[in-house]
């Protein structure tokens, strides 16, 4: 199995700063399905790391540990729900094999240079 090779997406919302962190992009070389952001305060410290592998979403926040969810777009969501086309609703998943899986994908993915380690020590 290859794993996933992250890089940077520089954009023009790279350059914004909303409640004092920054947001950055990851898009995967070699993965369709994957990609991920991260937010960083005024010190380059990441405060936040969302990683997305197919539906399955890893989350890190400062202070905690990583939590797992799956996104709604696997599930048929009725109409009814009110949800603009394209909403995203997190559903949290238990930490299993499953979870360890994914853990597995982050810890082996490889990230742009500047950040690596950074990235890497949240896992």
């Amino acid at each position: 199995m290859r794993h996933c090779q992250f890089y940077l997406i520089t954009s023009k919302k790279s350059e914004e700063v909303l409640n004092g962190l920054k947001k950055y992009t990851l898009g995967c070389e070699n993965r369709a399905d994957a990609h991920g952001f991260f937010w960083i305060d005024n010190g380059d410290n990441i405060q936040q790391i969302q990683l997305i592998f197919g539906e399955i979403v890893i989350e890190w926040f400062a202070g905690k540990w990583a939590k797992f969810s799956m996104t709604n777009r696997e599930i048929n969501v009725s109409n009814d729900a009110d949800l603009p086309h394209g909403a995203h609703i997190m559903h949290p998943l238990e930490i299993n094999t499953f979870s360890d899986t994914i853990l597995n994908e982050a810890r082996n993915a490889r990230y742009p240079s500047e950040w690596s380690d950074k990235i890497m020590e949240k896992f």
